[in-house]
């Protein structure tokens, strides 16, 4: 049943979102040419500095029209008058919001994709591109004929990157649908009191995360051996680990963060609220 859930909200959000996505780009492409027109120093360069204004403005609506979608998406067809049929379907609580989890996480992750090709898009004509690529491979390359690290440490890292950059989109989902099943359990001011757990719960996060990261680096000072000597010779080996253990550290962290906001998220619908 989950597959048929992701087939209706790709095809519902994606009517919306790739003529978004696909107008990015097309924009970028314009203020390309304003990069090169302002490059040039000829007579349009206030229309190349405006294409390049419109290309921001572009950004920032990208990712405004993506949350507001993806926001609306949950309420709409789970906390509106649709979410008494919404929950009369043969599909559990788990299988909705899963639905809706997964769906927005892949937009967020396709919006920050398309934003970045657009930035290639945009500094391509002044080799701005080319050129801090071309001065990261020939860091990594000297980087790696002096200490010995190879191209798998890289992987590591992407990866570790990546399911990072994965559990914060969900992280962020989460905030908003535990914020607004809560909210909407009370039977008056049901937006305010949304939009009231929404910052309690991020003035709670950045409590908890600054203890979780006082306490990480504490114990990890404490380890003998664990943290290198800058003074003396650079142990490439122990500054690496240590990378490897923060990140996977911060991995962990949202992990704990998704599963926490996934159970408030699923109690609170599962009393399937107080619909209006």
């Amino acid at each position: 049943m989950l597959g048929k859930l992701l087939k209706y909200e790709f095809r519902a959000t994606a009517r919306i979102l790739l003529p978004f996505l696909a107008g990015l780009l097309l924009i970028s492409c314009a203020a390309n040419l304003g990069v090169r027109l302002i490059d040039r120093g000829a007579g349009l360069t206030a229309v190349g500095a405006m294409l390049v204004v419109l290309y921001f403005l572009a950004i920032m609506a990208m990712g405004t029209v993506t949350l507001v979608l993806l926001v609306y998406r949950f309420y709409r067809n789970l906390l509106s008058d649709e979410g008494y049929l919404t929950f009369s379907l043969p599909a559990g609580i788990h299988a909705q919001l899963w639905c809706k989890l997964i769906a927005s996480a892949v937009w967020i992750i396709a919006a920050f994709l398309v934003i970045v090709l657009s930035i290639v898009i945009v500094t391509s004509p002044v080799d701005l591109t080319g050129a801090v690529l071309s001065d990261m491979a020939l860091m990594f390359e000297r980087f790696s004929a002096a200490y010995g690290i190879g191209a798998l440490e890289l992987i590591y890292f992407a990866l570790e990157l990546l399911l990072l950059m994965l559990l914060a989109a969900m992280g962020g989902c989460l905030t908003f649908y535990a914020s607004m099943s809560l909210g909407f359990g009370f039977s008056e001011h049901k937006l305010l009191y949304s939009v009231l757990i929404f910052f309690g719960i991020g003035i709670a996060t950045q409590f908890i995360f600054a203890g979780v990261t006082l306490a990480l680096g504490i114990g990890l000072a404490n380890m003998p051996g664990f943290i290198p000597d800058f003074g003396a010779v650079l142990h490439v080996r122990s500054v690496l680990q240590l990378g490897h253990v923060f990140m996977l550290g911060w991995c962990a962290y949202n992990a704990v963060y998704c599963a926490a906001l996934y159970a408030v998220t699923a109690a609170a619908l599962k009393r399937r609220l107080n619909l209006p």
